[in-house]
């Protein structure tokens, strides 16, 4: 079964309506991802995909991720390059 684990990651002195950006982490094709493994280890596997990535490494915070079974596309062609506005808390 095909899983990907998908980050949304905000900058954290930003605030709660700061800039944030939906991240693909990686995937059954990547890695030896499972839909349980992803469910129960999916916030151990962005904190280290956070500190190893040059941009996402100091300044930004997880805010939620989710695990989808199947590839994951985004809803708009268009909205592959903007990021989004979380919503306040």
């Amino acid at each position: 079964m095909f899983v990907t684990l998908v980050a949304f990651l905000c900058e954290a002195s930003s605030g709660p309506t700061g800039r944030c950006v939906e991240e693909i982490v990686t995937d059954t094709s990547l890695s030896n991802i499972t839909f349980q493994s992803c469910m129960i280890d999916g916030q151990i596997g962005i904190a280290q995909w956070m500190s190893e990535h040059p941009i996402y490494r100091t300044g930004w915070t997880l805010r939620r991720y989710k695990c989808v079974l199947g590839p994951y596309f985004r809803r708009s062609p268009a909205d592959a390059n903007t990021p989004y506005r979380a919503r306040p808390a």
